[in-house]
């Protein structure tokens, strides 16, 4: 056999496993220590985010099996779960009707909602299933003696452009849109864009759940994200957590695909985040 046959087949070997990979996800673990919370009674968090439309079973029933089996006390969508063409947002609706029996949700826009042409209906259509739809809002949660207040920005279309035109975030303009967080509560914000992290921490976010990189498409053992949707190769923020002086980042390789309909060595992820408490 030569070495071109061989090679060949290695490729091809590697596209299917790239494309497979789109079918199974795994629930990633991360545990944040919270001041003020009730010890042995830990919130737990499920974050989805960057479905974009992808269903796992019939009307996402593994999906929706596996929320259910993490016994999550709130879920937060970090954005994309759609597709800007308009395409998933009834699956995505479906899925919030059944994940809402659950425990409370909330949602928080990404970049391809935010462009869909019926973006008020779909909105409006999950705040009728029971989800709390956080555009530049914020809700309270209260849970084993800690007041949580839940955030969602949703960032305008100019902070999504290429590397070359990047927009710059300011304390004061997430001010502007979010208000000034209050002392003694627990600040999670929902910010599709992890890019701006540093900010976010600035502005008060104590937790910030992200999604947008989708793992960086691909991911090599020590480099870790390859490109961002933003055409960054190899992104600070790729998938994980990232921990600033004064907050911690949760970032989903995501759920789904769009364009690029191959993951390797990045499978798709349910997050499960733990607040447990900590001394003062």
């Amino acid at each position: 056999m030569s070495i071109l046959v061989v090679c060949a087949a290695l490729f091809a070997g590697l596209l299917i496993y790239g494309y497979v990979s789109n079918f199974f996800f795994r629930a990633e673990h991360y545990t944040v220590p919270v001041s003020g919370l009730d010890q042995g009674q830990p919130v737990r968090i499920v974050m989805l985010a960057d479905l974009h439309g992808t269903v796992f079973g019939r009307n996402n029933e593994r999906l929706i099996r596996k929320i259910d089996s993490l016994h999550p006390d709130m879920i937060c969508i970090a954005g994309d779960m759609t597709v800007k063409d308009g395409r998933g947002s009834a699956a995505c609706i479906a899925l919030c009707k059944e994940i809402v029996r659950l425990c409370p949700v909330y949602y928080a826009m990404g970049n391809h909602e935010i462009r869909m042409e019926h973006y008020q209906d779909f909105s409006s259509e999950l705040k009728k299933a029971g989800v709390f739809v956080l555009d530049n809002e914020y809700a309270r949660f209260f849970a084993s003696g800690k007041n949580i207040g839940v955030y969602g920005w949703s960032a305008g279309e100019w902070f999504y452009h290429k590397c070359w035109h990047k927009r710059i975030l300011t304390v004061k303009e997430l001010e502007h849109q979010l208000g000034v967080p209050g002392q003694g509560t627990f600040h999670i914000l929902l910010a599709h864009n992890p890019e701006y992290f540093q900010t976010y921490c600035e502005w008060g976010a104590d937790l910030v759940l992200s999604g947008h990189v989708h793992g960086g498409i691909a991911r090599l053992p020590w480099f870790g994200g390859v490109i961002s949707p933003s055409l960054r190769l190899f992104p600070k923020y790729d998938a994980g957590e990232f921990r600033e002086r004064y907050g911690t980042m949760i970032l989903s390789r995501g759920l789904g695909t769009h364009h690029i309909r191959l993951r390797f060595f990045n499978v798709p992820e349910i997050s499960v985040i733990d607040l447990i408490g900590k001394s003062s």
